[in-house]
């Protein structure tokens, strides 16, 4: 993914993280002389904030590589951050159905990137066809370190995409959220979170209902993160 990087740490109990970026790309490629910056690196650079609230924010949920609408207690948890937070503006689902109708047009260029590269793109061209101004990519998940343990979710593996585990714990659920302008890509922030799931695994093993252990584990995985991306506005907002 051009624009973000993330790393998690798998601990037993829940941690969170992330960063805010509000620098000029102009003032950091004028900082070095243009005989010792790369040209693409300098391309790469030359990106400026234009942050400003309210704004129409998108909601992009991926799973499995791909975009999926969040489910309704998820919508809630970013109603509830609209409800408290009203300069933010609305927060409105990032529609995969759009993406399916940008395909036609762009279909040859986005067939040459990378499968992270290509979600994201098909995600800002979608926000932009909703005229979306920033938009929140994210993904939650879990993972299981244990080999008798079945319980299993969709992998963290296109935001997510460097995990460093610490502990070896049953069942961890993981969390990662970017907030990128749509207009040209600038990143604004990250944040990410890890959670203990080790009673969703034990529930699993004992033949509870999978599908709704799974809902109920990303849900939990879910309200650990969102928490962390409202701070992360809140901190941009300020």
């Amino acid at each position: 993914m051009k624009y973000l990087f993330f790393t998690l740490s798998i601990l037993a109990l829940t941690a969170c993280g992330g960063y805010v970026q509000n620098t000029s790309g102009s003032d950091y490629v004028l900082a070095t002389d243009k005989a010792f910056i790369d040209e693409d690196i300098a391309q790469a650079a030359a990106v400026e904030p234009d942050l400003r609230f309210p704004a129409r924010i998108g909601i992009a949920r991926i799973v499995n590589g791909q975009l999926t609408l969040p489910p309704t207690g998820e919508v809630a948890l970013f109603s509830e951050v609209a409800e408290r937070n009203a300069r933010f503006g609305d927060f409105i689902p990032v529609s995969p159905l759009v993406v399916a109708l940008i395909h036609d047009g762009n279909g040859e260029n986005l067939s040459a990137m990378s499968r992270s590269g290509r979600i994201v793109k098909e995600i800002r061209l979608a926000a932009a066809r909703q005229h979306l101004d920033y938009v929140i990519i994210y993904e939650v998940g879990a993972s299981s370190r244990t080999e008798n343990t079945p319980f299993a979710l969709a992998d963290v593996t296109l935001l997510g995409g460097m995990l460093l585990p610490t502990r070896n714990i049953a069942v961890a659920g993981m969390g990662v959220a970017a907030f990128i302008d749509v207009r040209n890509g600038y990143p604004y922030g990250t944040a990410q979170t890890t959670t203990d799931l080790s009673g969703f695994a034990r529930s699993f093993q004992a033949g509870s209902r999978s599908e709704a252990l799974r809902d109920r584990a990303i849900l939990k995985v879910a309200q650990a993160l969102v928490p962390d991306i409202e701070d992360l506005l809140v901190r941009l907002a300020e």
